[in-house]
């Protein structure tokens, strides 16, 4: 499997990544130096919009991402490295990159608003940062913008 890091122009695009299940870490500030090590030490290609890092530190694996428009950038990201968005999609936390586990019911019941308790009845969770994920329509509405941006 791939895994990916992303320079810190990058933001929005690691948490589309995440969102599709792509191993992606991300800093808001990191140096370039830093962000080069990371990668060496973890096998991890860098998507970077930074010509300078390219040229300066010759970051010998990375993908140099053309547009400044986070869903251009998503689906150049896909297209070149063949990544089937749909296939791990709502498996890392968006926040944290940590493979989510699912949890029971019950050990969500005073962590989540208590609509949400009664009407979900799968939760999934982080270990790293302890955020709950449920599906909802916000997982609808991103699959939706997601088969869009694809079709662009």
């Amino acid at each position: 499997m791939l895994r990916f890091i992303a320079d810190s122009m990058l933001g929005r695009l690691a948490i589309w990544m995440r969102l599709i299940g792509c191993d992606v870490l991300y800093y808001k500030k990191i140096s370039d130096d830093e962000l080069i090590k990371k990668a060496l030490e973890e096998n991890r290609i860098i998507l970077t919009r930074d010509t300078l890092l390219i040229k300066r530190r010759k970051a010998k694996n990375h993908f140099f991402v053309t547009s400044d428009n986070y869903e251009k950038q998503l689906k150049e990201v896909i297209g070149h490295f063949r990544l089937e968005p749909f296939k791990n999609i709502f498996t890392r936390c968006l926040l944290c990159n940590t493979p989510l586990e699912g949890i029971k019911k019950g050990f969500v019941k005073d962590k989540v608003p208590p609509y949400v308790y009664e009407t979900e009845e799968r939760f999934e969770f982080c270990h790293s940062c302890n955020k709950i994920y449920w599906s909802a329509t916000h997982r609808d509405n991103a699959v939706r913008q997601l088969k869009s941006i694809l079709n662009q």
